[in-house]
């Protein structure tokens, strides 16, 4: 029997990639791109998820994960008319800036240096924040940087665009030379220094002199670059796009702009982040539509911990460890030939549903672990372009999804009779272990068909005495034991309701598996929620049913918050509430207790607010039990993680500040990498905290509490 894997948005996170062009766009640079900028480039969590950021192969979170814990920034800003919506940008986006920082350096400060052309009124430059002055050895007056936000602020806020010569180059040398020069650097070993530039255009030619405009190159890039290099100073820059009235010189002198910054850059040790490609400006406004969240600080995971875990599971013989695991895949059951034809995985399929259905019933074996039918798809679609099929199909395949067992075989059907006959094979002999058919009739109702199938295979397995390691796990399959109770219940009663449920199943499983919001997911999600809104009406009593819809419901949400519509996705996640609550009033009739404890521990949490309770209930399946499928158990501890770091609303509810417990969190986010370490959780994990292999620990020690805002939405 299957207990949803609900994705309370966990799964299927956005994938960001950056696809380059040799040419840039003609649109204007809107303000949310520099505050795009800004707001995600020091953010695991929105941070673009390639690693290609211009026209270097770092992102700017490695380059402050390496910095020491001081950290100096100098921003220095282009103040000409034709920066004006980065001006913007910057200004809103500066606390959250400052916030993201702050999470990985405790000691982080500013200056900024603005510098416009020689015409302006206000001169050629200004430092717009009112810190002290200091005086160095030399007698020189020094700017402070300060972290003082309300000073950062006022400062913003203060810079005044202008116009000034009449020329597209600009006086940019002149500004990192100011923000190189006249600040006052901490000569501290523990310090780093930065200088990010915003800018659109590059500096005047070396040797340029105009005595009637005055205009003229100030300072060379190599005297800019030994200074840096001098003080130990990284030059990072950013290319921004200028203002449509300006396009034609922008693109003239663009690469011009672009050698300059990306000289600083490479021969300091910075970045350049080049947003006049459309490519990578789009990538970065897309990163940033992620919503801001919340954090909770969990530590360090390292790889001892994780090693002591999986050390502790043998030890104790828990089935989480290694040695008890029993790894899974189902094929759809059609000869292998049709199996890499077009529309072979289509959950309309009679051969597609059966697999899900012995798939969910392959779960209830304690130790087991099921690869997803999407994986499985698409590793025989990777096969079929590399001429991989027949006989060499299933060890290909096998040995591709790095699994012990392929479950294979075929399904006919005449005058509404079905014939099912499936095979165990064994990856490492190469051949069947067990085989059996079996056919519906009057005595053997349909939805009780792979019921007998599976017990006869079980019987199989047991009698051949080859396979010891799948027979030791059977043994918790038998009479009359919870394991046996689970995996022979059919998924519905009701013959009517079958087809629809294993359809919505299948439509579900593979939804959760793509980016929210992606086409293909939204399509699936859609489909899903017909199908099972069909099996409702047939079989109106089974609470799974209803957990089902309540996870459609609160992932079209999902889909929608992420496109910024609110009131469309609130619609979705009250139709969720609605089922939640549905199931847990049905929850009585649900066949096996893990599925009733699933249904009262997310009630809890998301309808009653009884963080507490839930918790105690999450704790009772995240136990490495017969009682407790594998899926269930991962689900658990990253519920788990989620109570403990303040996620869903409990960091602001009065009973739930007991829970806040970075320990604990930490704790269960170890298990999921010691014991889940290819799901979809780790995944996330490893990426919002900046896993580093190389060293064994991630580099970033703050959980994001992703669920708050809709924990509130759900009652």
């Amino acid at each position: 029997m299957y207990s949803p894997q609900i994705r309370w948005c966990w799964l299927g996170l956005p994938l960001v990639l950056f696809a380059f062009a040799g040419s840039t766009s003609a649109q204007d640079l809107s303000p949310s791109t520099t505050e795009a900028v800004l707001e995600t480039i020091f953010s695991p969590r929105r941070a673009p998820r390639a690693r290609t950021m211009g026209l270097v192969q770092r992102s700017f979170l490695d380059l402050l994960e390496v910095a020491r814990p001081e950290l100096e920034i100098a921003l220095v800003i282009d103040g000409t008319e034709s920066m004006g919506t980065a001006i913007v940008g910057i200004r809103r986006a500066l606390r959250q800036m400052i916030d993201d920082l702050q999470r990985y350096k405790a000691d982080v400060s500013f200056q900024i240096v603005v510098f416009r052309d020689e015409g302006a009124r206000s001169g050629v430059s200004s430092f717009p924040l009112h810190t002290p002055q200091i005086q160095n050895d030399a007698g020189a007056q020094l700017r402070a940087f300060t972290d003082d936000r309300e000073v950062l602020r006022t400062g913003i806020d203060q810079i005044q665009i202008e116009s000034g010569a009449p020329y597209f180059p600009e006086l940019v040398d002149l500004g990192i030379h100011q923000a190189l020069t006249e600040l006052n650097w901490s000569r501290s070993p523990n310090a780093s220094r930065w200088v990010i530039v915003f800018g659109d255009a590059p500096p005047f030619d070396e040797g340029f002199s105009e005595e009637a405009s005055k205009a003229r190159r100030r300072v060379s890039t190599q005297q800019l670059i030994s200074t840096a290099k001098r003080l130990d100073i990284k030059i990072n820059s950013v290319l921004c796009n200028s203002r449509q009235k300006d396009l034609v010189s922008y693109r003239e002198i663009l690469p011009k702009t672009q050698r300059f910054m990306n000289r600083l850059a490479t021969d300091t040790g910075g970045l350049m982040l080049d947003l006049s490609y459309a490519d990578i400006r789009s990538a970065v406004e897309e990163a940033a539509r992620i919503q801001q969240v919340r954090y909770r600080k969990v530590g360090k995971l390292t790889r001892e911990s994780i090693d002591a875990a999986r050390a502790q599971a043998s030890e104790q013989q828990a089935f989480v460890a290694e040695q008890r695991r029993i790894r899974v895949a189902v094929l759809p059951h059609m000869p292998l030939q049709e199996l890499q034809a077009a529309g072979a995985f289509d959950p309309t399929r009679p051969e597609v549903q059966v697999a899900a259905e012995l798939r969910h019933r392959f779960r209830a074996i304690p130790g087991a672990e099921l690869q997803s039918p999407l994986a499985v798809e698409r590793q025989v679609i990777r096969f079929r372009s590399q001429g991989i099929r027949g006989a060499d199909l299933l060890p290909s395949l096998a040995t591709a999804l790095r699994v012990d067992y392929v479950i294979w075989g075929t399904v006919s059907k005449s005058a509404e009779r079905l014939q099912i006959q499936s095979a165990i094979y064994h990856q490492a002999m190469g051949r069947d272990l067990a085989r059996h058919i079996v056919r519906s009739s009057d005595q053997l109702p349909v939805v009780d068909l792979t019921s007998r199938l599976m017990n006869r295979l079980i019987e199989k397995v047991r009698e051949s005495g080859v396979d010891l390691r799948l027979i030791e796990a059977l043994e918790f399959v038998r009479d009359g034991s919870t394991a046996e109770r689970r995996m022979l219940q059919p998924v519905t009663t009701a013959a009517s309701a079958r087809s629809h449920l294993l359809m919505g199943f299948e439509f579900l499983e593979k939804a959760v598996a793509y980016p929210v919001g992606s086409e293909d997911g939204t399509r699936l999600l859609q489909r899903a929620r017909e199908e099972l809104q069909t099996a409702q009406q047939e079989d109106q009593q089974n609470p799974l049913v209803a957990l089902l819809l309540a996870n459609v419901a609160f992932n079209e949400g999902q889909a929608l918050i992420r496109e910024g519509m609110q009131d469309a996705a609130q619609v979705h996640w009250e139709r969720s509430s609605r089922w939640l609550k549905s199931a847990f009033a049905r929850r009585d009739q649900a066949r096996f207790s893990y599925l009733r404890l699933e249904i009262e521990a997310d009630y809890a949490l998301l309808i009653k607010k009884d963080f507490v309770n839930a918790t105690k209930i999450y704790q009772r399946l995240a136990r490495a039990a017969p009682e407790n499928p594998l899926h269930i158990t991962r689900r658990a501890h990253w519920m788990l993680a989620g109570i403990y770091s303040g996620d869903w609303g409990v960091a602001d509810a009065p009973d739930g500040l007991t829970l806040l417990d970075g320990d604990q969190a930490r704790y269960h986010l170890t298990q999921i990498l010691a014991h889940f370490e290819d799901s979809s959780e780790a995944d996330f994990i490893r990426r919002n905290l900046r896993w580093d292999d190389r060293k064994g620990e991630n580099r970033f020690e703050h959980f994001p509490r992703i669920h708050d805002a809709v924990a509130e939405r759900i009652r």
